[in-house]
């Protein structure tokens, strides 16, 4: 009796702090894998405005650990508390600083305001960019007496993408057996499901540029996420093997994928497409057959 009472006193305390704890579902905790535009497809968000609300530019770079706000209320009411910490934070860049106990290259990165990659290129650091207390980190770039050869400017990364206004010419993935059809107020319904025998070659249904790609959604398998526009991203899923990387770009009708059966039960594409981050049934997008 005495042991039972003990435990039932163990549970209560437990339950009692976890009550205590905060959980705000507002507050996205970035983890391994996570890009802005798989958060945003897993909570049907535009993911232009999930950057904007959390003050990132392109190409939208996020890290493990950190916090997105997920409405726009949120995020205006932290933007000038935010602003406010980021300015008391930066400090005058010295050429070279001595890492302490408890720091992180991201952190340092955000601290003297440099890019964390660049930060770890300097320093000859690979990823996971592990850091050390006492080891010395040159913030700056060594400068050398050849004035550096001109670089050709990189390609807009958006540069082949079909004007924001203009009309995106769809075409069919892949060819077989619809089998399952739109429905807005189904969760496993936000698209089409097609049949089909596995490797047969999945193919982009619109240029653009690949925006993820791998298995880090729940129930989507291997997936293939493509930007079409400003508007418009349509995606692949359940696929065999991705033979596009993020950043690619992408031809309407260019292989990205086999068909296959990843986190489904039978060979088949699901396709969808979104339009400010929102489902909208894609029968309606691509051409009678």
């Amino acid at each position: 009796m005495m042991i039972r009472v003990l435990f039932v006193s163990a549970l209560i305390i437990a339950l009692s702090a976890c009550s205590n704890q905060r959980w705000d579902p507002d507050d996205y905790p970035v983890s391994s894998g996570d890009t802005i535009y798989s958060i945003a497809w897993k909570y049907e968000l535009d993911p232009f405005e999930l950057a904007r609300w959390n003050n990132l530019s392109s190409p939208y770079r996020i890290y493990p650990g950190q916090r997105l706000k997920m409405n726009p209320t949120d995020a205006a009411a932290a933007s000038g508390q935010a602003r406010s910490e980021s300015q008391s934070a930066r400090v005058p860049r010295p050429d070279a600083i001595t890492v302490k106990k408890g720091d992180t290259l991201y952190a340092l990165a955000n601290r003297y305001d440099v890019n964390a990659k660049q930060l770890a290129s300097i320093n000859g650091l690979k990823s996971p960019y592990v850091i050390v207390p006492g080891q010395t980190l040159k913030l700056t770039a060594p400068r050398s007496g050849k004035k550096p050869a001109a670089k050709s400017p990189a390609p807009s990364a958006t540069a082949s993408l079909p004007a924001d206004n203009s009309r995106i010419s769809w075409q069919w993935p892949v060819q077989g057996k619809l089998i399952t059809t739109f429905k807005s107020n189904k969760t496993d319904r936000k698209g089409i499901d097609i049949a089909g025998t596995e490797g047969k070659a999945i193919k982009a249904a619109a240029p653009g540029k690949v925006v993820y790609s791998g298995n880090g959604l729940i129930s989507y398998g291997n997936l293939v996420i493509i930007k079409h526009n400003r508007s418009y991203l349509s995606a692949y899923a359940h696929n065999r093997k991705l033979v596009v990387r993020e950043g690619d770009m992408i031809k309407a009708g260019q292989k990205i994928a086999e068909l296959g059966k990843t986190g489904t039960e039978s060979p088949r594409l699901h396709f969808e497409i979104r339009k400010n981050g929102k489902p909208v049934n894609p029968l309606k997008y691509l051409p009678s057959s």
